[in-house]
């Protein structure tokens, strides 16, 4: 591709979004962390979101990427969570992208510059047209740093991907490729009379991000209140990029499930379930009716995520997920000085991020 075909620009404009969400639904590279929903939902903290794109010359995208300026007072950081989105491996385009990427921080005046790169590190070879070739992994990288230096909007470093598409052949194979004891338990949880339902109205969103909001709570991590994500969650469910998922039984929510679909492909972001005396297997029964669905859609993976303690990392792998570990975080330096500085004020800021994100919200 020459310089003479592409276009760049910097946009925030409402039909950009609307074209850049069209083309993360239709390129298999599509991810929720692009969208222009999820992209958004940092203003809760005060941040702003923008397109950088590349377009050919009859300004269809064949390629970008959504960032974040997020910013306190003079100090900035320009953050994009995972990218950039190619709709194919082009040298020139990644490059180009990058370079904008660099100079648009040094523009806003960000002292640093953090992108999160979707290589598929260890050359696996499973889903290679969701990934960027490692052939392009150290273009324009190689003055960068490593790691994650601005925690606060974080892309992921990796996906543990249970395959759905054995080439037309159903679900059974994707049951088969769960190990003994998750198949065993999906069995049981289907003893217990447990209903699966898709939350639509708000009413039911609320009530489902509840019992999750509760389990995270109970398990002692923190998740974002529905105050902070809930229109977010709101407008992807109405646009059809977000599944929130939940499991019912003698009328009430037993467990849900927040799930992303973008790019032919499917995304666990959280979920919870109740502690019962009698264990019902819902988490079993959540994760398996989505793949049931996942198949259906025709998608080539479900995502069940790489977190979590010993014992939910043991789960997720029961499901048979293939680890596919991503490119590591990198960064550009662009004010040392104020690097400096927020070095020296990060153990306060850590102490104190809810407090902060409240007044800087408050603020904008």
């Amino acid at each position: 591709m020459s310089r003479a075909k592409l276009t760049l620009s910097i946009c925030s404009d409402g039909e950009n979004w609307r074209l850049w969400d069209e083309f993360l639904s239709v390129t298999k590279r599509g991810i929720y962390l692009q969208s222009s929903d999820w992209l958004k939902s940092y203003k809760a903290y005060g941040f702003q979101s923008f397109l950088i794109l590349a377009k050919n010359a009859q300004g269809s995208i064949l390629g970008g990427m959504g960032v974040v300026l997020a910013q306190t007072g003079p100090f900035k950081v320009l953050i994009c969570p995972y990218g950039p989105i190619l709709n194919e491996s082009d040298p020139y385009l990644y490059q180009s992208l990058i370079e904008e990427f660099k100079m648009e921080g040094k523009r806003k005046g960000a002292f640093l510059a953090q992108i999160s790169l979707p290589f598929d590190v260890q050359n696996t070879g499973c889903f290679p047209d969701h990934f960027i070739s490692n052939e392009l992994s150290e273009l324009n990288i190689s003055e960068s740093g490593k790691g994650v230096l601005f925690k606060y909007v974080t892309g992921i470093d990796g996906v543990r991907a249970v395959k759905l598409n054995y080439e037309g052949k159903g679900y059974d194979p994707v049951f088969e490729n769960y190990n003994s004891g998750c198949r065993r338990n999906v069995r049981k949880s289907s003893t217990f009379g447990h209903e699966f339902l898709l939350a639509e109205e708000e009413k039911e969103i609320r009530e489902a991000y509840a019992v999750i909001e509760a389990n995270a709570e109970n398990q002692g991590y923190a998740i974002r209140t529905w105050e902070e994500f809930g229109p977010t969650l709101l407008d992807m469910v109405k646009n059809g990029a977000c599944l929130i998922a939940f499991c019912k039984n003698q009328d009430q929510i037993k467990g849900a499930l927040v799930v992303f679909q973008f790019g032919k492909k499917m995304h666990y972001i959280m979920g919870g379930t109740l502690r019962e005396e009698v264990d019902q297997k819902v988490g079993h029964f959540l994760h398996d009716q989505i793949i049931r669905l996942g198949v259906a859609k025709g998608f080539d993976f479900y995502d069940i995520s790489m977190g979590g303690s010993d014992g939910v990392v043991r789960f997720k792998e029961g499901f048979g997920g293939q680890v596919i570990p991503l490119n590591d975080t990198r960064y550009w330096i662009l004010k040392p000085g104020y690097f400096w500085i927020y070095q020296k004020l990060m153990p306060f800021v850590q102490r104190n991020k809810r407090v902060i994100a409240s007044l800087l919200s408050k603020s904008r």
